[in-house]
C-alpha cells in the first residue's frame, strides 16, 4: 500500500501543485493578478492578428488569442510526451478562461477598466443579441476552465510509460 502511495505522489505531485493553484485562482476570480497582466500582453495582439478576418473576428481576436496559443502550445508539449510542461499550459489556458469569464460576465455591466475604449464581449454580445446572457456565458468559460483544470491534473495518467519498471501494475498486491 505505501509503495502504491510513493508512486502515485511521484507522479502526481506536479499535478496536486497545480491543482491548488488552480484552486486559488477560481477562488478570487475577478481579482487581478500578475498573471492576468502576461493574459493582456497575448490577448492584446490577439486582435491586430484576427483584424485580417473582419470586424466581428478582430472583436473576438483577443479572446481567441488567449485559447489557442496556451492550447497550441500544451498540445505540442503533450505529444511531445513532456507532461510538466503540457500541464504548466494547460494551467495557463485555464487561467486564461477564468480572466475571459469575468470579461464576458462584465459585458452588461461595463465596470472593468477597459484599454483601448471598446468592451470587446460587450460589442460581440450586442452584435448576436445575447448580451442579456452575459453572466451564463461567463459561467460557461468558468466550467470549461474547471474542465481544463481536470484534464491538467491527469495529464501525468495519460502520459504513463508502461514499459517502466515501476508501473503502477507491478504494485499490485
Amino acid at each position: 500500500m505505501i509503495d502504491k502511495i510513493k508512486f502515485h505522489f511521484k507522479e502526481f505531485w506536479f499535478s496536486y501543485l497545480l491543482a491548488f493553484a488552480a484552486v486559488y485562482f477560481l477562488s478570487i476570480r475577478g481579482t487581478y493578478t500578475f498573471l492576468d497582466f502576461i493574459d493582456l500582453l497575448i490577448h492584446e495582439p490577439g486582435h491586430l492578428l484576427f483584424s485580417l478576418f473582419g470586424q466581428f473576428i478582430q472583436f473576438l481576436g483577443g479572446t481567441l488569442m488567449q485559447i489557442l496559443l496556451p492550447l497550441a502550445i500544451a498540445v505540442i508539449f503533450f505529444f511531445n510526451r513532456q507532461k510538466y510542461w503540457a500541464q504548466i499550459f494547460l494551467f495557463w489556458l485555464g487561467h486564461n478562461l477564468i480572466n475571459i469569464s469575468v470579461y464576458v460576465d462584465d459585458a452588461n455591466k461595463m465596470k472593468l477598466h477597459i484599454i483601448g475604449g471598446a468592451h470587446d464581449w460587450n460589442w460581440i454580445l450586442n452584435k448576436i443579441g445575447l448580451i442579456e446572457y452575459a453572466e451564463e456565458i461567463g459561467i460557461f468559460f468558468v466550467v470549461v476552465a474547471i474542465m481544463t483544470f481536470i484534464i491538467m491534473f491527469f495529464v501525468p495518467y495519460f502520459l504513463r510509460d508502461y514499459s517502466e519498471t515501476n508501473s503502477f501494475d507491478e504494485l499490485k498486491d
